[in-house]
């Protein structure tokens, strides 16, 4: 019997990576159970996983605390002031550092990124 198994999950492996941001989509794949959504994606730009694809599905809530404002103010480099508005399509082709994280259903998906100074 074999003794040795490799790991399998959806999306990029668990690690950081270099990589540039490609866009933002609608997601409405559970929105009956958890409201709207959006999904950022990047794509990764060296090493072993260069021309993958990372994402992360995110509430519409664009609240201090929400995934989707805290990804908004890494991608832009800075705060976002109250009422002030943000657009992703501004920030496409912004490039960093990328970290992706295992999820409890055992995927990955996008945790957080830096952007390059």
């Amino acid at each position: 019997m074999e003794s040795t198994f490799t790991m399998t999950a959806g999306g990029v492996p668990v690690g950081s990576y270099d990589a540039e941001f490609v866009g933002v989509e609608p997601f409405e794949e559970h929105n009956e159970q958890y409201g709207p959504a959006v999904m950022l994606k990047w794509r990764i730009t060296a090493g072993e996983h260069e021309g993958a694809e990372a994402s992360r599905i995110c509430s519409k809530k664009f609240s201090p605390k929400s995934t989707l404002a805290k990804l908004a103010v890494a991608l832009k480099g800075g705060a976002i002031a109250p009422g002030e508005s943000f657009s992703f399509d501004a920030v496409v082709g912004t490039r960093g550092s990328l970290l992706v994280e295992q999820t409890d259903s055992g995927s990955t998906r996008v945790a957080t990124f830096i952007r390059r100074a």
